[in-house]
């Protein structure tokens, strides 16, 4: 079943509020130095959608959820790590979160394999957490990065190769 998208009209209030222009290099400056020298600790942040998330993935398992609503919570879960995560320092969070929200995306079937891939993503997330992996995450980040790639390409691959036979 193909999901249909949404149109949203514009509101342009926000706008009509602040104006339009540009905005001094100072505030700009003091803004990037604020989020720069966040001390505000993340890992409680994380640690929230990432229960959240075990959560759903049970519910997945034991098949609580209808498949488009496993997605859709796993997707809202994922979604806040990589929007939140780069503001704290956690980039490779955030990077990896936004390999998973288009593995998510792109599936039309939340099968045992899926949630396999979603399990060992929030580990992987979990682990980046707990040892405060600050930045990209160095060689182990990157080889984070390959493996998850790699384990969805894995998956699309075989079901294409399922689904021709």
């Amino acid at each position: 079943m193909a999901k249909r998208a949404k149109v949203i009209k514009a509101d342009y209030l926000l706008k009509d509020k602040i104006g339009t222009g540009t905005i001094k290099e100072e505030v700009v400056d003091l803004c990037q130095a604020i989020l720069d020298n966040n001390p505000f600790d993340f890992a409680p942040i994380a640690y929230q959608h990432l229960s959240e998330l075990t959560t759903v993935i049970e519910q997945a398992k034991k098949h609580e959820l209808t498949r488009d609503e496993a997605t859709e919570k796993m997707t809202e879960c994922v979604m806040q790590l990589k929007a939140n995560a780069p503001m704290f320092g956690y980039d490779l969070v955030g990077k990896l979160a936004n390999i998973m929200l288009s593995f998510l995306e792109s599936i039309s079937d939340i099968d045992d394999h899926a949630i396999d891939i979603v399990s060992a993503h929030h580990d992987t997330l979990h682990a980046i957490i707990t040892k405060k992996m600050r930045g990209k995450g160095g060689e182990a980040g990157k080889q984070f990065e390959t493996e998850l790639k790699s384990a969805c390409e894995r998956y699309f691959k075989a079901k294409r190769k399922k689904e021709s036979q």
